[in-house]
């Protein structure tokens, strides 16, 4: 039996380290920041410290969401059955998924890394405007095009097999080009906001199983009445 509690807890896990650490890994200087800006940004030593804090909790929160799609392929793989090949598919893109977002988190925190844990002498305002760039492509690109897989393969699965609501994968293919929006770095919140629905509903969906499987060993195990 698939432990659809531990699978929906790695997702919410994934959803709340994710916004956590959002609020720390993008204080960054934009593209556009002027001179001033990176000088000031550059001497923050307490932002530079919430930066690295927030790539580790981003990295936790991909180790989490790994967990999450690890579970998702367990449930949609039992309704495919043999071979399993676009169960293998969604598990395949979580964990590319799982790889960009911790190397984007690292891109995004390594000035911050570099100035305040290594002594790294910054002279060149461009690194400082150049990387965080270089996070958010990754994430609109890996991370964006790797969650479209997700979305896509467990939709059609879905489908195929009636294993979750069908509304959850209309959602998934609905919010699926989102994923590749340029929206300074939160292209990928469409997609945190369906592990939370799904995961919401694995969690409802094995309560209502269980108290099924209860109703029915009751009524199996009723004593019948004597025939008088």
């Amino acid at each position: 039996m698939v432990n659809h509690r531990w699978t929906a807890l790695s997702g919410i896990v994934f959803v709340v380290l994710m916004l956590t650490g959002a609020a720390f890994v993008i204080d960054v200087p934009k593209a556009d920041a002027s001179a001033q800006e990176i000088a000031s940004y550059l001497d923050d030593s307490g932002n530079h410290t919430r930066n690295v804090v927030g790539a580790y909790i981003w990295v936790l929160g991909g180790l989490a969401f790994l967990g999450f799609v690890a579970g998702l392929r367990a449930v949609l793989r039992r309704a495919e059955g043999e071979p399993g090949t676009l169960s293998s598919v969604v598990f395949g893109a979580g964990v590319v998924f799982t790889a960009v977002w911790s190397v984007s988190a690292a891109t995004l925190a390594s000035v911050a890394y570099a100035v305040e844990f290594s002594d790294a002498p910054v002279s060149n305002p461009d690194i400082v405007r150049v990387l965080p760039q270089l996070g958010s492509l990754l994430l609109l690109l890996g991370g964006g095009f790797s969650g479209i897989l997700v979305l896509l393969a467990t939709a059609t699965l879905i489908f195929r097999t009636r294993v979750l609501p069908r509304w959850l994968a209309w959602l998934g293919i609905l919010i699926a080009p989102l994923l590749v929006v340029d929206v300074t770095y939160m292209n990928i919140l469409p997609f945190v906001g369906w592990v939370l629905v799904a995961s919401v509903t694995l969690l409802l969906g094995r309560e209502a199983t269980a108290t099924a499987a209860e109703n029915q060993y009751d009524a199996a195990n009723a004593p019948v009445a004597a025939p008088r």
